[in-house]
């Protein structure tokens, strides 16, 4: 079975429903068709909710309730927060990762190497280092 874990950028395209975010939602549908397990990480519904919140955009956040009832919601393990812990560590040692948000990222890729999910993202170069497979919608 193929497994995929959303990054926040495209799951916020699928809200916004822009365009690309239209082709993104019609790969999701005939992925979830085919039996993929989706996966949900809280980082990604965080980073969303909290947007939609701040700008009260009930709409969306409707719709992200919506989206959130297709997907499989995996909470963080120990197993996965010690990945990240190790992840971050062998990164910042190795000068490959810095700046800001990049705590998000090295947690949906730990979640993604837990799970031997790959990670669907808009934003190549946030996991092109982090030993993950990834795809670009």
């Amino acid at each position: 079975m193929a497994i995929y874990l959303l990054d926040t950028n495209v799951l916020s395209s699928i809200i916004k429903k822009s365009a690309e975010g239209q082709a993104q939602a019609v790969k999701l549908r005939r992925l979830l068709r085919e039996n993929a397990l989706m996966i949900i990480s809280p980082v990604v519904y965080y980073e969303i909710a909290r947007g939609l919140y701040k700008v009260q955009a009930e709409t969306k956040a409707a719709v992200l309730e919506e989206l959130i009832s297709l997907l499989e919601w995996r909470d963080f393990s120990r197993t996965t927060w010690d990945k990240g812990a190790r992840l971050w560590a062998k990164c910042r040692r190795s000068g490959i990762i810095t700046g800001e948000g990049i705590d998000k990222d090295v947690l949906i890729a730990a979640q993604a190497l837990e799970y031997g999910a790959t990670v669907i993202t808009n934003n190549v170069r946030h996991f092109e280092h982090l030993g993950v497979d990834y795809e670009t919608w």
